[in-house]
């Protein structure tokens, strides 16, 4: 630890001869001054741990320059001993206690009450300054919690944890988690806040856990810290485990040197603490959204059937924001009278009611449908269940309806985006259609039009197109123009418009299909 370092401002040289050497024989660093001014510049300089002025110096009051040292809150927690020969009554030594200084001594002094003053004086500066140190540390430990829990994937939790060991230490730091046996992520932080990620092998992660068992300190060139400490001219870190279940499932690490204390071990562990929270709860969302999308998936078609005289390509995504299974739904199929029936839909929502909903109108949908009921009568039966069974929910559907000849294509509109229609190059959406399932009252009035071999139709639902602080106008002339110009067939312009639009926090059906003829 370095030595305290105390300041002696008196103009009488014999005088700061004697009070300097009994602090340097009590262990203290000692920097001498004649004047006013001298004392304050040595004070700015930031190495000042405490003073002792006189009152009469020659340049200025001893008493102004307390009262700078106060004002300025890079030195304000700096102890000022006052000390004086000449102004010794009380109401000197009221003013200059009431004008900053914490104490005031008067001459003849005795060397023994001002080392005991000093040492008194250092212990209260010493507990306050660790007082406010520890206080800043815990609002940047509760800045980076926040950040850890919000993480949505375990680079990121990776991320913020090692930014937030930065942070809380002012200084260089890295992280390793190990998601599965498969996979880890680790990042190194520098001193100004660049963050590097990166994975790991599993042999190299399950080697860095082994060597980081219990909280200790490490050398950063032997085993197998260079991996993660590598580069590095600290000579010392201190690591603390990343604790789970069934043992470490991971590690933080600073510098030693900038976690002296036991407190900054303390919040040292706590974060990774916070961290194991995040990565457990990370975890438990990872295997519940596989679930959730295992279950979402098996009330969706397999797959396609054959449609004569239609080539259709389908593509689903399943929203990574959300937990719970949402609405979106498809469906091809062909009635007895050789129909060709298109469908895509979407329920309000994510939960299980919203999947249990999105079923019912699926497979009632088919059952109506195959009972030789027009799309018109689907919809309007599919409202009424819906009103009767579920009346807080809503859902939007589009239907498309292609006879045998697959000359025409009647659109059954529920409140759904309108169809793209591509048509010798040009590409126009259909006028959208009645009101959405769900609702009392409104009409839906089917279209029909005629269509002709090379004719494309393209359905969606709004989770390709939607975007938060996006115009939807503007992102469905956009997919119209990439529709037009494309010259691939259905299943290779599934995946451009996948690739250019599936980055939505929203589930997306889309469907293509092209008219080939009879």
């Amino acid at each position: 630890m370095s030595p305290v370092s105390v300041l002696v401002c008196d103009d009488t040289a014999a005088k700061r001869y004697v009070i300097s050497s009994w602090l340097r024989r009590d262990g203290y660093d000692v920097l001498e001054a004649e004047t006013g001014g001298q004392a304050l510049a040595l004070v700015a300089e930031g190495t000042v741990d405490l003073a002792v002025l006189d009152v009469h110096l020659p340049d200025m009051n001893g008493l102004d320059v307390c009262a700078r040292i106060k004002a300025d809150p890079r030195t304000a927690s700096t102890p000022v001993v006052h000390i004086s020969a000449v102004a010794v009554e009380p109401r000197d030594r009221t003013a200059g206690l009431d004008g900053g200084a914490d104490a005031y001594l008067t001459d003849p002094i005795e060397p023994q009450e001002m080392l005991a003053t000093v040492r008194s004086l250092l212990r209260s500066a010493s507990a306050r300054r660790s007082a406010e140190r520890l206080a800043v540390r815990l609002d940047r430990l509760g800045a980076a919690s926040l950040r850890i829990n919000v993480a949505m994937t375990a680079p990121r939790l990776a991320a913020a944890s090692v930014e937030g060991a930065g942070r809380l230490f002012d200084t260089e730091a890295a992280v390793l988690l190990v998601e599965d046996v498969d996979a880890s992520s680790a990042a190194r932080t520098t001193a100004d806040g660049t963050t590097t990620a990166w994975g790991l092998s599993p042999g190299t992660a399950a080697a860095l856990l082994a060597a980081a068992a219990g909280a200790r300190l490490v050398d950063p060139a032997e085993g197998p810290w260079p991996t993660l400490l590598g580069g590095t001219q600290v000579p010392r870190w201190w690591v603390v485990p990343v604790p789970g279940a069934a043992g470490p499932v991971g590690l933080l690490a600073v510098p030693a040197e900038e976690a002296p204390h036991d407190e900054d071990q303390v919040l040292l562990v706590r974060l990774a603490q916070t961290t194991a929270v995040a990565l457990g709860n990370l975890r438990i969302f990872e295997e519940e959204h596989r679930t959730a999308l295992t279950l979402q998936r098996s009330l969706l078609p397999a797959g396609l059937p054959p449609l004569p005289g239609l080539a259709v390509a389908a593509r689903y995504q399943a929203s990574g924001k959300q937990l719970e299974v949402g609405g979106d739904f498809y469906d091809a199929f062909e009635t007895d009278d050789g129909d060709g029936v298109v469908v895509i839909g979407d329920v309000q929502g994510h939960s299980l009611e919203a999947a249990i909903v999105m079923a019912e109108l699926r497979y009632g949908l088919r059952a109506f449908m195959h009972e030789g009921h027009t799309a018109l009568a689907t919809l309007d039966r599919l409202n009424r269940m819906l009103l009767r069974s579920h009346p807080e929910m809503t859902a939007t559907v589009c239907v498309l309806v292609f006879p045998p000849d697959r000359a025409t294509v009647t659109v059954t509109n529920g409140g759904h985006l309108p169809p793209l229609v591509l048509r010798d190059g040009a590409a126009t959406y259909l006028d959208p259609g009645g009101i959405l399932l769900g609702v009392h009252g409104g009409v839906r009035r089917p279209a029909t039009l005629p269509v002709q071999p090379g004719d494309r139709i393209v359905v969606m639902t709004d989770g390709l197109v939607e975007r938060r602080n996006a115009s939807l106008g503007g992102a469905l002339d956009e997919l119209a123009a990439q529709v037009a110009r494309s010259e691939v067939d259905a299943e290779a312009l599934c995946d451009a418009l996948m690739e250019r639009w599936g980055d939505s926090e929203d589930d997306i059906c889309l469907i293509v299909l092209d008219v080939l003829g009879a």
